[in-house]
């Protein structure tokens, strides 16, 4: 029997539900500092913190969406409800007065903590245990992403011709089709699952009206923090070294190679946060790089700015399936390197791509602007990296963790992703432009410094692993 015909039913329905709903996630994110720039008037900096904060949080609540789902929700009921706040949240933006902004971002982190964990989790729940389709099936899933992110590229294009509202309107839209497509998906059946694990009589505090009580609350917070204050600058990262702290509590809590297994993945997480922390800069300071002082005429066409950032879902279609198999083919010969030489390199290839933008700025036309090739060559580079990081780090929490343990420390890893983001925020404030400066060949030079100090991090950064990883091979030996 085929693959094909192991699949789950609703493998489509999910597909095309996860294809809309990144198709929106997307369009925000793509388009976020940019609309602060232009439609607000906001400051590079200021602009580079709010992106920064929403960036973590809406990567850190699917760890609070995931446990309401697993315990109290069940996986479709907390897809529905997520997908509403998306919904609801898109269209908050697309009001544009600045009060209902920050509400509309704090809508859309809550709706990403309930539908992006689930989504994943239920199509999971459709393959028996240890069904050979299911890697296959989760790889087409992601497929679905990508084309997700592609579809989302268009929202320049339709910025250009019907203004900010639209875009966002269209991102509410989107994910309206996603949840028609999953209740069709529930009415046909195929999405049926087992709810043993939910609690059966929870505490009356937490039955499912003060569920939406508790994320209008966290709406409200999440807004509350997304206004620069003080105290939303400092509160992810005090949790951040919180978080921290608690890694390498659970590590010297276990013994023999269960304290190796989680002392080494918390040194791949860590390491994986300044991976993210640069590759961010895709949607904050190389996306207003590209917009300020990169020639975007290819071919007689003017291409829009967020087209750019779909280059990486292309390369990711593109390399994926060589990687995997080159994978493959290494472990037959035991030459597949280990999953701390794969981020040494992944954080190698994303510094090079900032060394070639470093060297780009070097090289412009007649009006000071780069080629928009340069942006091509760098972000196939960071691609490559993406893809040499994420996949092996996902599977280094099921190799390296205790079984009791993959769970929390998978939530973890996905948290660090959203951390990433926060600092990736603050070190996007190397490039901020001051308002008073309107002149390429002065922004130039900023831009020019920013990319070059993030290549030394990359860079520092493969060095000192390097080293480490040498240690550590030389203590065992």
């Amino acid at each position: 029997m085929s693959d094909r015909s192991r699949h789950p039913k609703a493998l489509p329905y999910l597909f095309l539900t996860e294809m809309w709903e990144r198709f929106g996630f997307y369009t925000v994110q793509g388009m976020l500092v940019l609309f602060m720039t232009r439609a607000f008037g906001f400051s590079d900096d200021k602009s580079y913190t709010v992106a920064g904060m929403f960036t973590s949080l809406a990567y850190l609540a699917p760890m609070i969406g995931g446990l309401i789902a697993d315990r109290l929700l069940g996986f479709r009921l907390s897809i529905i409800l997520g997908g509403i706040f998306l919904s609801l949240g898109y269209a908050t933006l697309a009001i544009m007065v600045r009060p209902f902004f920050y509400v509309g971002l704090g809508i859309v982190i809550v709706g990403n903590g309930l539908f992006k964990p689930n989504i994943s989790s239920l199509l999971g729940t459709l393959y028996r245990s240890g069904d050979t389709a299911r890697e296959s099936g989760f790889t087409l899933f992601y497929m679905g992403i990508n084309i997700g992110v592609l579809l989302s590229g268009a929202s320049g294009t339709i910025q250009g011709y019907f203004g900010w509202h639209v875009v966002f309107a269209l991102a509410s839209l989107g994910l309206l089709i996603g949840l028609a497509i999953f209740l069709k998906g529930i009415r046909s059946g195929n999405l049926h699952y087992s709810n043993a694990h939910l609690v059966k009589n929870p505490n009356r505090f937490l039955k499912k009206p003060w569920i939406i009580f508790y994320c209008v609350f966290a709406v409200l917070f999440s807004s509350f923090l997304l206004r620069d204050t003080l105290f939303g600058k400092w509160l992810l990262p005090v949790t951040g070294v919180a978080l921290l702290c608690f890694m390498f509590f659970l590590a010297f809590r276990e013994d023999g190679e269960d304290r190796r297994g989680i002392l080494s993945l918390n040194a791949l997480i860590i390491s994986s946060v300044i991976f993210w922390m640069l590759l961010w800069q895709i949607f904050f300071s190389v996306n207003l790089f590209i917009d300020r002082l990169v020639d975007k005429k290819m071919f007689g066409i003017e291409v829009p700015t967020t087209w750019f950032y779909t280059l990486e879902s292309i390369f990711i279609i593109l390399l994926g399936p060589f990687l995997a198999w080159s994978w493959t083919t290494l472990n037959r010969s035991q030459k597949n390197p280990s999953p701390f030489s794969k981020f040494i390199l992944a954080i190698f290839f994303v510094g090079s791509g900032f060394m070639l933008l470093t060297v780009s700025t070097f090289f412009t036309n007649t009006h000071h602007l780069v080629s928009p090739w340069w942006i091509f060559v760098s972000y196939f580079l960071m691609t490559v990296g993406e893809l040499l990081l994420s996949p092996t780090g996902l599977a280094a929490v099921t190799s390296l963790s205790p079984a009791r343990l993959t769970g929390m420390m998978m939530g973890i890893w996905f948290a660090a992703l959203g951390f990433g983001g926060q600092f990736g925020g603050w070190l996007a404030k190397f490039s901020s432009i001051p308002d008073t400066v309107r002149d390429v060949l002065l922004q130039l030079p900023v831009y020019r410094a920013a990319f070059f100090d993030y290549t030394c991090i990359a860079w520092g950064v493969c060095i000192i692993l390097f080293f480490l990883q040498s240690l550590v091979r030389s203590r065992e030996s």
